[in-house]
């Protein structure tokens, strides 16, 4: 074939090659605009962008185009020490707000901080401090067994009129308290003796014998329902520890007043209680995590330090003891 022929027939192969790679690419192209596929505009830099990844459904860190975390960044810390802190009130009550028997756990003498009571957690017929002292003078209380017992004018709430009201206005001769909590109830009283807000001790210790009789007292005067929100089964009640006083101002039963914490002694002695170990039991507000009715006049002795923090926190008793740290 002549060089000329064959160049021309060479040209026409190479324009036809030329179209139909031209003709690819356009239906390369229409076919991914079909699709919705992003078709990247060249760029002056072929190195490729990091995307970020999303976390993988097993929690596992995974990498993201975002700086790291530097070594300032705030973390939680678990404290050296359990603390009081400020305990949520539930909206119902608590689990053990219902009607039981169960033996508290902690029913040493030693462990009566963590010895919580309430409608289902209670001491043993057989629970009796050992260390008895006469609130008001300290002296040993001898114990006796076979000693008839009786519901007194605390135990009954009586009030103004009643034969007995005139006992609520000075101590309660037989009243008696530990050992170990006499010291601060004898530097609380005087204190507030200073303050001209004297408090008179009108309840203590109580046995297992005498909560019985208080409590089917209140059964035959209000009802089954009634006395338990005011009155605590046998075993129940907090003053079997030996720890818990029932005050009053010398005046009138702080039953009488329409909230005896806003009276003047009642408030010193809410202000002031705690810098002596002790808080109230059953706070206003706290039926749901203490079981009980608002008592302005009980308190229960537990240590100046823990006192300390559970007022600080707003904390009840009862509810620092449902959370474990103790």
């Amino acid at each position: 074939m002549p060089c000329g022929r064959r160049d021309r027939t060479l040209a026409r192969v190479f324009e036809r090659a030329a179209r139909l790679a031209a003709l690819l690419v356009i239906a390369v192209t229409i076919g991914a605009c079909a699709r919705g596929d992003v078709v990247p505009a060249p760029t002056a830099s072929t190195a490729p962008t990091v995307a970020a990844v999303s976390p993988s459904p097993t929690g596992t860190p995974s990498l993201a185009a975002t700086p790291a975390a530097t070594a300032t960044a705030a973390t939680a810390t678990p404290t050296s020490a359990p603390t009081a802190s400020a305990v949520p009130t539930p909206a119902g009550p608590a689990a053990y707000c219902s009607v039981g028997d169960v033996l508290t756990p902690n029913r040493d003498l030693a462990d009566h901080v963590r010895t919580y009571l309430d409608w289902t957690y209670a001491l043993p017929e057989t629970y009796r401090p050992t260390d008895l002292v006469n609130a008001t003078t300290g002296a040993a209380v001898k114990p006796t067994p076979f000693a008839v017992e009786f519901v007194g004018a605390a135990e009954v709430l009586a009030r103004r009129g009643d034969p007995s009201y005139s006992t609520l206005l000075s101590d309660a001769p037989d009243a008696a308290v530990r050992k170990l909590a006499f010291d601060d109830l004898a530097a609380l009283r005087t204190a507030a003796l200073r303050a001209a807000h004297p408090l008179v001790v009108l309840s203590a210790y109580r046995s297992y014998n005498l909560q019985q009789l208080t409590f089917d007292y209140w059964v035959r005067v209000g009802g089954y329902e009634q006395a338990l929100r005011t009155s605590a089964r046998a075993g129940h009640s907090e003053h079997q520890l030996g720890t818990v006083l029932d005050f009053g101002d010398g005046s009138a039963a702080p039953w009488e007043y329409a909230d005896w914490a806003t009276t003047p002694s009642g408030a010193w002695l809410s202000a002031h209680a705690a810098e002596y170990g002790f808080v109230m039991s059953y706070p206003k507000g706290t039926t749901n995590v203490t079981c009980y009715d608002y008592e302005p006049w009980h308190y229960r002795w537990v240590g100046r330090d823990l006192a300390m923090q559970l007022v600080a926190a707003g904390t009840p008793l009862r509810a620092y003891q449902a959370t474990g740290l103790r």
